[in-house]
């Protein structure tokens, strides 16, 4: 018996020495108990003096700190950069038995070089964008120059308009581009406070002629009490909102309804998108917010996208201290929310 469990252990020795993945294991007092030999070298940890002792006092590094003391029983996963330089996607999940949590075991996967190709595939794709910008301006100008030269049939203008709206679409997938890269490189916030029914009447008022065109109903559903300011880059804040009620708009079918409420919380609002549209599938919703992605559902191909405009809603709620998620069932509509600090630290 004892030299099964023996070997046992000694094939996990020899898996967890071998694996380039870093492995850190800590008790339910958040004692180390296990540290596999790549993590040892990334946060410079003597195996064996440091055994059993408390994670503070092995590991300088906050981040993962708090990744191992997390009390939530849910797993948990983030990016984490090291002093190498390295860049870790970290996951921690606490280890449970029948009598509780025991510990929690964080596995780190290095994707420095994945963050690199990320980094150089997204400024290839801006430059060539911010180079498009010139040439789309000349050719849209020109196109709206073609109806003063002459007169033009029915079928020679449905032809330009069909050319100004491509133009109109790479134009704004240029722009969201750009605006997307310019938030991600970290470029201050420029704060301002205004009232919060103000920056919903805004916004609907800037989207009612598209909803009026597509005969989709656009109503705005909140207290009708004193409403606080809230303190944002107004510019960004009003971009976010117009692409989740844009987006909800586009799909919605004629004869649908897309209302802009609002809950609040201390400190905080949650601005709330409700449509009756087409829906997302659960296996959509996960991916909706990632860069350039496109559902693939019933009704969506109908409905093209540059797959941008959620990307730059999450980018707006991160730079603010926020988040965005969604909750929808296909037939049935979408609710999108956007959770916002009232005041910005």
């Amino acid at each position: 018996m004892f030299s099964t469990a023996e070997i046992g252990r000694q094939r996990l020795e020899a898996i967890l020495a071998s694996t380039p993945d870093l492995v850190l294991v800590t008790d339910h007092q958040d004692r180390l108990l296990l540290a596999n030999p790549a993590a040892c070298k990334v946060f410079e940890i003597n195996k064996e003096a440091s055994k059993g002792k408390f994670i503070s006092q092995v590991i300088m590094q906050e981040e993962v700190l708090d990744l191992l003391r997390l009390s939530d029983s849910k797993q948990q996963t983030t990016e984490i950069s090291s002093t190498t330089g390295q860049i870790f996607l970290a996951t921690a999940s606490t280890i449970e038995t029948e009598g509780g949590n025991i510990g929690r075991v964080c596995l780190f996967r290095d994707i420095t070089e994945l963050k690199q190709v990320d980094t150089l595939r997204t400024e290839f794709v801006s430059t060539v964008s911010h180079d498009l910008r010139s040439p789309l301006a000349l050719v849209r100008g020109y196109t709206g120059m073609l109806k003063m030269v002459g007169e033009l049939n029915e079928q020679q203008n449905a032809y330009l308009d069909q050319i100004v709206n491509n133009i109109d679409n790479m134009s704004r997938l240029v722009n969201n581009i750009l605006d997307l890269r310019r938030m991600e490189s970290g470029v201050g916030l420029q704060l301002d406070t205004r009232p919060i029914r103000e920056v919903i009447q805004h916004v609907v008022e800037s989207l009612r002629s598209q909803a009026t065109q597509k005969r989709v109903q656009l109503e705005i559903e909140v207290p009708q009490e004193e409403l606080p300011d809230i303190e944002a880059d107004q510019a960004l804040l009003d971009q976010a909102l117009q692409n989740l009620v844009e987006n909800s708009i586009k799909f919605t079918e004629v004869g649908g309804k897309v209302t802009i409420g609002l809950d609040l919380q201390p400190a905080r609002v949650i601005f709330r998108v409700r449509d009756t549209g087409i829906g997302i599938a659960p296996a959509d919703q996960a991916r909706l917010f990632e860069r350039f992605y496109r559902s693939g559902g019933k009704g969506v191909t109908v409905q093209r996208t540059s797959g941008l405009g959620l990307s730059i809603v999450k980018s707006v709620a991160d730079r603010h201290k926020g988040q965005v998620w969604v909750e929808s069932q296909l037939g049935k509509g979408s609710t999108f929310f956007l959770e916002l600090p009232l005041k910005q630290h």
